[in-house]
Parts: C-alpha cells; structure tokens; sequence
C-alpha cells in the first residue's frame, strides 16, 4: 500500500528546507568566532614603564649580596615563585591548579643560583621587625620547606656588611663556598648568638631550679607523712 501523492510530493521539500537550516547554522557559528576576534584586536595595549626594578634600599642590598656570594654564586631579584616551585604531580588535577594559582602571583627577593649549572642553591627574604611573619611570607616559607630549598632571611631595617651576610650564607649553603671553613662569626651577629644563648642558658636553669625545688617539696611532704 503506498504513500498518498500529497505526502510524497512535500517530503522532499522538508528535507530540503532542514538542509538549508543545518548550512545555516554552521556558517553563523564560524562568523561568530571571526566577528569576536575582530573585536578584540580592536583592543589598545598600552602600558607605561617603571622606573626601576628595584627600590633603592633592595638595590643596595643585592650589591652586598653580590659581594657576600662571590664568583661561585650569582644573584637575582625579583624572582616569581613558579620559575622556582611547581605542584607535585601525585596531586589531583583540581589540586595541582589550586597550589599553582597561590604562587603563580607571588616573588620572592632574592634567589642565589650556582654560577656553573645554574641550580638553585637558597632564598634570601627581608622582613620587617614589625611584622616579622606576614601571612604570604609564612605560605612561601612552608612553600620551600616542602620544596626542600634553603631561606636565609634578612631584616630590611638592619645595615649588613658583606662579612655578615657571607657568614649566614654559609651557615645555609656551606657546600656553595669554596674552602668552606668554620670561621668565625661577625662581631654582631656573634653578639646576638651570645645573647640568644645566654637566653636560652637562662630558661634552662631556671627550669632546672623549678624542677629541684618541687622534687624538694614532694620529699618533704612524704617526710611529714612518714613522721
């Protein structure tokens, strides 16, 4: 039994006319793309130079560094912390770009390289003595503890010779230096280990003194008890 003759005669219109309308669509949807595009290239970049790359108070202080680092070991400024750190890769991806993003904004200081290869040998970080621990300091911090890389930190409003800052490099990196040897320390900074000694010496006895005169009074109670 066939098809009626009105049915067989419209079909192949409809077909027609759904073809038209799929051609349609895909050539909007390419124009779309090239119209947006067009847009943007409209866009004007224009930016405007900073003076310097570093403050006056930095720049001082990287040519002390310099000079403290000697030939063996170069300096650099200004360093963004993902040219140094990248995520594990046993991290899930959603994680592995969650700890990408905390540090794709941040810098650090300073960053001492070996001036054979290149490796990173440690980072140098000023803080201030009134706020010794901000908050993007103390993420950058277990940053590179989990990174296994060495921080030296230097106060911004203390005056360190080279012989100062040598000294505490060596402490962090000894096998950076050549003829690495046990020297001693700068007269100030053997003054302030004095003192945090002396300190520390201080808190020691004065528990061990705690410690006595309570073993004291314990005995004592358990010779009233006993009398």
């Amino acid at each position: 039994m066939g098809l009626p003759t009105t049915i067989t005669t419209w079909v192949p219109w409809v077909i027609l006319l759904l073809v038209i309308l799929a051609l349609l669509r895909f050539f909007v949807s390419k124009a779309t793309p090239a119209a947006k595009s067009s847009e943007i290239s409209t866009v004007k970049y224009r930016y405007r130079q900073r003076k310097k790359l570093c403050k006056d108070n930095e720049a001082a202080f990287l040519s002390i560094l310099e000079k403290a680092a000697g030939g063996s070991v170069r300096v650099f400024s200004k360093v963004h912390a993902a040219h140094l750190l990248i995520p594990r890769m046993e991290l899930s991806i959603e994680n592995w770009n969650l700890s990408f993003d905390r540090i794709v904004a941040k810098q650090f200081d300073y960053v001492l390289c070996s001036a054979t290869d290149m490796s990173i040998l440690c980072i140098v970080m000023l803080y201030t003595q009134k706020n010794k621990k901000p908050s993007t300091d103390k993420f950058l911090l277990k940053a590179c503890r989990s990174a296994e890389i060495p921080v030296v930190k230097f106060s911004s409003e203390e005056e360190y010779t080279a012989a100062e800052c040598r000294y505490l490099l060596k402490k962090a990196i000894p096998d950076a230096f050549a003829r690495y040897s046990k020297s001693k320390a700068p007269v100030r900074i053997d003054t302030e280990n004095i003192k945090q000694k002396n300190s520390e010496d201080s808190l020691q006895l004065m528990l061990l003194r705690e410690g006595q005169r309570r073993v004291q009074k314990l005995q004592h109670s358990k010779n009233k008890k006993t009398n």
